[in-house]
């Protein structure tokens, strides 16, 4: 990986510091709650819950990258069945994400010791969470290996657990924030998830702490038991793969024939309509386009938790703002996916202007449909209709600031992704680091161009009834002009970057 170039070099190094720093400022947070034994019974075993389901999903999205570890590579070799488990379980261990889930486990030791009983029952259940998590996500997969053995397979199933992600972590952050103040509603789902086996291994230590020490290791039992139930089934379906090898077909590629020329001929025969239509085409059949597709409008979705969990009647109103920024934020980076096939932009002589006139039309025809959708959604929950136009003007002004910035940062500072036909959730050497500048410079860019609406909308949600009506609809017109005017300005400064460097970008993208 740093044999790499210099900027993939530094990526990595920032991105391995960025994710080191929040794993280590989350394994402080569990740990403080180990002043509020209440609070802990609550937030663990959620937190507890959400990590396994995490460590089920996550590896889904990555099958197939590594296959060093594949169960059915070692068909040919004469390990013994049980070094073999235990050996795949160890290899497990020695990952990122492991070790990210044992500082993070650490954090949670710390949190249950009230008592030399409660620290001792908190480090053996939090093993065998954690153990149980891994041999799940083993086990999982195994069960899988014929759905994920095409890619087809891989992208519906990565997806689908991308959407599950999409929910998961919102709740978690939620029931976080919330800490003491936890109603009633999260103290109820706590303990049915603490009785079930998502929760078992992180409730145990709680009942110890709190005095109920048979409670605690009723629980603890039951978790144990878990472990081996899973292990036992993920060793009779990992028997089954090494005796008999599983043969992998990558011929699911499909080609249509005929004259219909699809899109392209149903947008205007321009160099702009076909720009626009390539990328419709990448929507539809590039996996990579299609896992953000699935994701951009589930997300805002997760902002109805907090209202219906706990009241919070502002979330839902950012509904259709949230959704607008991500559809224009999602072009940052463009060109990278494009790969080696922006050479088909340039020999074709393809204008700037053109090119980025092309790549706005597909996310300003999404959200012409969603956006709209999704704020009446969004004040019709909390019954605030007239912050409607606020929220309409918003999320215009969030969209074209976004539509401007990616136009621009897309060809300035692209970043290294997987490649065409690799895994979507893949990501290449040094790639973290470089990603984390990029969509940094895009969000706070986004939200500067934007924060004349931003700032009326605020004024429209705090203000009285007398100044509600004139603020939201101010919104509105302020947002559609700042969006528009931005918007245009952006897609003209891109261009004029794409005209000069072209050829260079081009070559960048090729040594990625």
């Amino acid at each position: 990986m740093f044999r790499r170039s210099r900027t993939q070099a530094i990526g990595a190094v920032v991105g391995i510091v960025y994710f080191s720093v929040l794993v280590a400022g989350l394994a402080l947070i569990v740990a403080s709650f180990r002043g509020s034994l209440g609070a802990a019974q609550v937030v663990i075993p959620l937190a507890g819950a959400a990590g396994t389901v995490l460590w089920t999903v996550l590896p889904l999205f990555s099958f197939g990258s590594d296959p060093t570890l594949d169960p059915g590579r070692f068909a040919t070799y004469a390990v013994p069945h049980r070094d073999l488990v235990v050996g795949l379980v160890v290899a497990a261990l020695v990952g990122l994400p492991s070790v990210a889930s044992i500082v993070l486990a650490a954090g949670v030791v710390f949190a249950w010791s009230h008592t030399v009983a409660s620290t001792f029952v908190a480090v053996v259940s939090t093993a065998v969470g954690l153990l149980t998590a891994i041999t799940t996500s083993r086990w999982v997969c195994a069960l899988l290996t014929n759905a994920l053995s095409s890619r087809r397979g891989r992208d519906v199933v990565g997806v689908l657990g991308l959407v599950v992600f999409g929910f998961v972590a919102p709740a978690v952050t939620i029931v976080a924030d919330l800490g003491g103040g936890l109603g009633p509603a999260a103290r109820t789902v706590s303990g049915v998830v603490a009785w079930s086996p998502l929760g078992w291994a992180w409730a145990a230590p709680g009942d110890v702490a709190a005095g109920r020490p048979l409670t605690g290791a009723l629980r603890l039992a039951l978790a144990v038991a878990l472990l081996a139930v899973v292990g036992a089934l993920w060793s009779r379906v990992l028997r089954a793969q090494v005796e008999n090898p599983r043969a992998v077909s990558r011929s699911d590629s499909g080609a249509s024939a005929g004259d219909d020329l699809g899109l392209l001929a149903r947008l205007p025969g321009t160099p702009w309509g076909a720009v626009a239509a390539r990328v419709l085409i990448s929507w539809r059949r590039d996996p990579r386009y299609q896992t953000s597709m699935a994701m951009t409008p589930v997300l805002p979705l997760a902002l109805l938790i907090p209202f219906f969990a706990s009241g919070m009647e502002w979330p839902p109103l950012l509904m259709g703002p949230l959704l607008a920024f991500l559809i224009g934020w999602s072009g940052h980076n463009a060109v990278s996916y494009d790969s080696d096939a922006l050479w088909l932009h340039i020999v074709a002589g393809t204008s700037g202007t053109d090119d980025r006139r092309g790549r706005s039309v597909p996310d300003l025809l999404l959200a012409l449909v969603l956006v709209p959708a999704y704020t009446l959604v969004g004040v019709g929950v909390t019954g605030s209709w007239g912050l409607a136009p606020a929220a309409l003007g918003a999320s215009a002004a969030l969209l074209g600031a976004g539509i401007a910035v990616s136009s621009i940062i897309s060809v300035a500072l692209p970043y290294p992704v997987p490649e065409p036909g690799a895994s979507p959730f893949g990501t290449p050497p040094g790639a973290a680091g470089m990603a984390i500048v990029a969509q940094s410079v895009a969000s706070a860019a986004t939200l500067l161009l934007s924060s004349p609406a931003l700032l009326l909308a605020a004024v429209a949600w705090g203000g009285g009834d007398g100044v509600v009506g004139w603020a939201s609809w101010g919104t509105a017109l302020v947002g559609i002009a700042v969006g528009t005017v931005v918007a245009v300005l952006g897609n003209g400064w891109g261009a004029r970057v794409y005209d000069r460097r072209a050829p260079e970008l081009l070559s960048s993208l090729r040594r990625f």
